[in-house]
């Protein structure tokens, strides 16, 4: 008996210590298939090669292609530098416009990594940043072969891309509806953006936004495209691709805010990953919605304004006041135009009371503050006898309120200065 549980205690330990091993391998072996070097570089979900032709190559991970590359690569990449060095943005693309290079791309927001095949910064590997990059590797080996190794080999059943995009700006302007919103991804406020993929898809958001371009849409386009549309209220949109992400930038100009959309068109190679899309620099969006809330406020404060008091139907306050035989006092006229004035919902009320004048005269009534921001200023053809209070700043600047001598109502006036 004690001799068998000797045999068992040692099956038992050998049996841990195979399990240990066999865990330990497994650990080390899964860490190796994730990694390139250390823990710092994680395989990519894909690499992109540009050759001296301005030619991309796209190779997806697991391929028989991908493998020799990362093979290739990592018996090149034999150290990890984590210093401060930084690569301004116009290096980095000088490199990506005018050079041979390979990406490390990743499906997720995660920054990829650049090696330079040209003379910029050779035999560096280069992390992207926001703006930028840093050196993580500065003495890669045998570039001159992985190149040679692609251009034989590697790339011979490779389709090529092109780096190209094209900006497209539609010639018809025109007002989204509600119910269409909810087939863009909603970026932002008054923002809408959707991925087209394939002609039939494009020409139901032709249909739907009304889009006109110079350039015509076939489906040849999408052989090697991919078409990003953007629907926005903001005039000036910038972009700028990569072959890892495209970033989108807004940009209001000044006296610019309207109600109608605008519809931009991004033509892209599909070499670039277009899952990663930026839309940077919101600011002037955040400064369209507090206007557009300015402006809703002010037009339902016209909207409410009493009709009793302020004139909205110039053609019947006519007939009204040519037959009325009664006249108001100069006191009322003051006390209606000082209520004007106050009113929170008018400009006036920024004007001092100690500045106020007074005139009778004839004047031509006008919507001054029955008129919505985006409509027209109106002025009445005909003339009518009206009290004019006048308040103005030291600037220079006031408002003049007309208030009728017969009915005593609000028909208009007109603001000066600046």
């Amino acid at each position: 008996m004690k001799k068998i549980g000797i045999i068992i205690f040692l099956t038992i330990i050998g049996i841990s210590l195979i399990g240990a091993l066999f865990f330990y391998s497994y650990t080390n072996t899964h860490t190796v298939e994730n990694v390139i070097l250390g823990d710092e570089i994680i395989l990519p979900d894909r690499i992109v090669y540009k050759n001296s032709n301005n030619e991309c190559f796209e190779f997806l991970r697991d391929s028989e292609e991908y493998n020799s590359l990362i093979e290739l690569i990592s018996s090149s990449l034999i150290n990890y530098e984590d210093n401060s060095q930084i690569i301004s943005q116009d290096t980095i693309d000088t490199i990506h416009n005018n050079e041979s290079f390979l990406e490390f791309d990743y499906k997720t927001a995660s920054k990829n990594y650049i090696i330079p095949l040209g003379s910029t910064l050779k035999n560096y590997m280069i992390k992207l940043l926001n703006t930028g990059g840093k050196i993580c590797s500065s003495n890669l080996q045998n570039l001159t072969k992985i190149k040679s190794e692609l251009d034989k080999n590697l790339t011979t059943n490779c389709k090529p891309y092109s780096f190209n995009y094209t900006e497209l700006l539609s010639k018809n302007s025109f007002d989204l509806d509600y119910k269409y919103k909810e087939q863009f991804d909603e970026i932002n406020y008054r923002i809408y953006q959707v991925k087209i993929e394939d002609i039939k898809t494009y020409e139901r958001f032709e249909a739907m936004c009304n889009l006109s371009f110079d350039e015509p849409i076939s489906e040849d386009i999408f052989n090697d495209n991919i078409l990003i549309l953007t629907v926005s209220s903001v005039p000036k949109i910038t972009v700028k691709v990569n072959i890892g992400n495209i970033r989108y930038t807004y940009e209001n100009l000044p006296n610019t805010y309207d109600s109608q959309s605008i519809a931009h068109l991004l033509i892209v190679s599909k070499i670039v990953n277009t899952d990663c899309i930026y839309n940077t620099d919101l600011s002037t969006v955040d400064q369209m919605a507090s206007f557009d809330e300015f402006l809703k406020e002010h037009d339902e404060n016209v909207e409410n304004l009493d009709e009793n008091l302020y004139v909205k139907d110039f053609d019947t306050f006519y007939t009204e006041y040519t037959n009325a035989t009664s006249s108001i006092t100069e006191e009322k006229a003051t006390e209606i135009a000082n209520n004007v004035f106050e009113s929170e919902t008018n400009l006036t009320s920024t004007y001092n009371k100690d500045s106020q004048t007074m005139e009778i005269k004839s004047v031509h009534p006008t919507n001054l503050f029955i008129r919505k921001y985006y409509e027209t200023d109106y002025t009445a053809p005909y003339e009518v006898t009206a009290y004019c209070f006048r308040r103005s700043d030291d600037m220079g600047n006031g408002t003049e309120i007309y208030i009728d001598n017969k009915l005593g109502k609000v028909i208009g006036g007109y603001s000066f200065g600046d």
